[in-house]
């Protein structure tokens, strides 16, 4: 037995150890995708859900408050710009 043979052994076994090594990682990978699909679905769900009442808050909430505060910045600027013409009325 010389040095090659031993050589040739080392990487025999070598190959052995990581072919046994990458099924058993497929074999995890593989166990742990089905115990999360379930979950993954579900959270996809929830994230439908909470999209809607977004787009729910947003038009029955946001839209009346914006469209308030644009009424009143309205309201404030012509008060102002008839504030602005008596004063330089005025001076």
């Amino acid at each position: 037995m010389d040095l090659s043979w031993w050589r040739d052994l080392v990487i025999v076994v070598w190959g052995l150890i990581t072919a046994i090594a990458a099924i058993c990682i497929c074999v995890v990978a593989f166990l742990l995708y089905q115990k999360l699909a379930p979950l993954v679905e579900e959270a996809n769900i929830v994230v439908g859900k909470v999209g809607d009442v977004v787009d729910y808050t947003k038009e029955e909430v946001i839209s009346p408050v914006v469209q308030f505060a644009s009424a009143a910045q309205g309201i404030v600027q012509g008060i102002t710009l008839i504030a602005d013409i008596f004063k330089k009325k005025e001076k």
